[in-house]
């Protein structure tokens, strides 16, 4: 394809589709398919070509714009050799991508890794890594006025509100409630409670344990799926489950087409993160009709205001077992509509917000 400038530079020219570079790309090799619906959906509704981030791309075409998400990430490898590798590669990267042109957008999931293993790293990546960044997307308000101060260099920058879409073309069909119980030979009638995706330090999921066990109602169930970040994460799960047949885990990687009978199994979602912003396995939850419990931190309430407190709901303090019962209770008996109201999270709604964002970042660089 030609360049619709003579001497090669990435513009703003609407006529011709943007080039980007989405990394992660199309693939969803953590489990999340997030940024492959995002830009499936670009593709197919906003005149844009994408391609997916491998370490050689940025040298072999141009583009006008790399969207990078989780950038943070390997700040969270245990071995600093990895670490110091990884980070110095991809700050070597953005700079030469920009050097050629391209501009960076940052989509703000985390404003820093969820487990820290190198601060010293840390503290030298964000002063090399945001003065490239030439515009950024947040997931809600919240996150965009969180993310203004603690980094406000991103204030002189272009951004956009860009929700997180929903889940609900990314999985097999929903599978009815009794069919599901009957799968995982859980009661008819049980009150089930779920929590469900990756098991991280910060997700709290042996205090959910331990909370569960102290209510003292024995009809009750738990259902833990998903796969711990560590070996040692994992053990302290089973320890904290051990001893309580009410209890299930199944502590591996959910594969997709298992996800839909897991979820509708479950009466509730519960995810009692001890740090929270925003949450794929909240939207998950939602997809598939299912209400979801989850601290009073972060963008909740924000995501509770769009979908309606009959869909989430909230507490304030740590997790007890009486806002666990409560919770199973408000789950099993609130009049609620068939489905969540997820009408503002349809991919290419978003896909179209997110290249209007790329274009005022070509634009301010015009």
């Amino acid at each position: 394809m030609t360049d619709d400038r003579q001497d090669g530079r990435p513009s703003a020219n609407p006529d011709r589709p943007l080039r980007v570079l989405g990394w992660p790309g199309f693939s969803s090799e953590n489990g999340n398919p997030y940024t492959r619906l995002l830009y499936e959906a670009m593709e197919a509704a906003a005149n844009v070509e994408v391609d997916g981030f491998t370490m050689f791309e940025p040298f072999q075409r141009r583009y006008d714009v790399w969207h990078v998400h989780w950038p943070e990430d390997f700040l969270s490898y245990p071995s600093p050799l990895s670490a110091y590798f990884y980070i110095t590669a991809e700050l070597l990267l953005f700079a030469w991508a920009r050097l050629c042109g391209t501009k960076l957008v940052w989509t703000v999931h985390d404003l820093g890794p969820h487990e820290s293993y190198h601060p010293q790293l840390e503290s030298l990546f964000w002063p090399l890594f945001l003065p490239m960044v030439d515009g950024i997307i947040s997931l809600s308000e919240r996150a965009r006025e969180e993310a203004y101060d603690r980094f406000p260099v991103l204030r002189s920058v272009p951004s956009a509100i860009v929700p997180h879409g929903h889940y609900r073309t990314a999985y097999p069909d929903p599978v009815p409630k009794t069919e599901a119980r009957r799968r995982f030979d859980l009661g008819p009638e049980a009150p089930v409670a779920l929590f469900v995706g990756r098991i991280r330090p910060y997700k709290n999921v042996e205090t959910l344990v331990r909370t569960f066990r102290e209510w003292e109602q024995p009809e009750a169930r738990l259902v833990v799926a998903g796969n711990p970040a560590s070996d040692a994460l994992a053990e302290q799960v089973r320890l904290a489950a051990d001893g309580d047949a009410r209890i299930r885990t199944d502590l591996r990687f959910i594969e997709a087409e298992q996800m839909p009978a897991l979820i509708a199994a479950a009466d509730l979602v519960v995810l009692p993160y001890e740090t929270i912003m925003h949450s794929g396995s909240a939207l998950l939850a939602l997809s598939f009709d299912r209400p979801v419990l989850v601290p009073d931190r972060g963008a909740m309430t924000e995501l509770q205001q769009r979908v309606g407190a009959d869909w989430m709901r909230t507490y304030a303090s740590d997790l007890t077992p009486s806002i666990l019962a409560d919770g199973l209770a408000w789950a099993r008996t609130t009049d609620r509509a068939d489905r969540p109201p997820l009408g503002d999270l349809e991919w290419p709604r978003l896909a179209r917000q997110t290249v209007a964002l790329y274009r005022r970042v070509l634009e301010s660089h015009d």
